[in-house]
């Protein structure tokens, strides 16, 4: 036992000091079906291994997020508040392999995994019903119920939620791919390359956001390549960032 823990926190020397092995190792056991993490090796039930750390502690955020790690996602906890420095948004950093093996490696795969969901204005879509992702969207919409009926602007009329597609001018998939994403009110919200000459606030309140973050769903108004009206279920990242 006392050697497999120290060969886990060996690999951690790639990495910048503020990261924490046992947090990491916590979250990510909790929110996916992992075996045991070690050597360098996330190795999960279904016994596929992914290497954990691939990256030199130097490397740049532009290097990270082409070629994704899994030590890379926690790169910076997840923030309470927006950013303040460029490119401290780790969490929009996604291991594709991770989410491949979790949620389906292809768009076959993936759609067995699909269920509708009916949400607050009637409008019918799909999620995807592994690690508990489904069940964490149908929570978020019984909170959004009870809020006021002046919050509802926001929460209809939605973007979308599954489109297996690449994101713009990359070959990475996006998390809509796996089902696992929903963009709320797309007239209420701003994105970093719409506003490329001023940065704008982010406009959904503060009462949805929290919401969704109490169910395991990262916002995407919190990464300094904002896009607020997307949140993508990622409850490794919320748990770490808690910690």
């Amino acid at each position: 036992m006392k050697k497999s823990i120290l060969l886990f926190n060996l690999i951690f020397l790639f990495l910048p000091l503020c990261l924490s092995a046992n947090k990491i190792r916590t979250c990510l056991m909790q929110s996916y079906p992992i075996l045991k993490i070690t050597n360098n090796q996330v190795i999960l039930k279904n016994s596929h291994s992914i290497p954990f750390a691939t990256h030199k502690e130097n490397a740049s955020y532009e290097e990270r997020l082409q070629n994704p790690d899994i030590a890379s996602i926690f790169l910076y906890p997840y923030p309470k508040n927006a950013p303040k420095n460029p490119y401290e948004d780790s969490s929009r950093i996604r291991n594709l392999e991770l989410l491949g093996q979790v949620y389906g490696d292809t768009k076959e795969a993936i759609e067995k995994n699909l269920k509708k969901l009916t949400w607050l204005d009637g409008e019918v879509f799909l999620f995807n019903t592994q690690n508990g992702a489904y069940e964490a969207l149908i929570r978020v919409k019984n909170k959004l119920k009870l809020l006021d009926k002046k919050f509802l602007p926001y929460l209809s009329k939605i973007g979308g939620t599954y489109k297996y597609r690449k994101i713009a001018k990359t070959n990475r998939l996006s998390a809509h791919s796996y089902g696992i994403a929903i963009d709320i009110s797309v007239a209420h919200s701003s994105y970093w390359l719409w506003d490329k000459k001023r940065r704008n606030p982010p406009k959904i309140p503060q009462e949805i956001i929290e919401i969704f973050e109490s169910e395991g769903f990262i916002w995407g108004g919190k990464w300094w390549h904002y896009d607020t009206m997307h949140f993508e279920y990622r409850p490794e990242i919320l748990c770490y960032g808690r910690s």
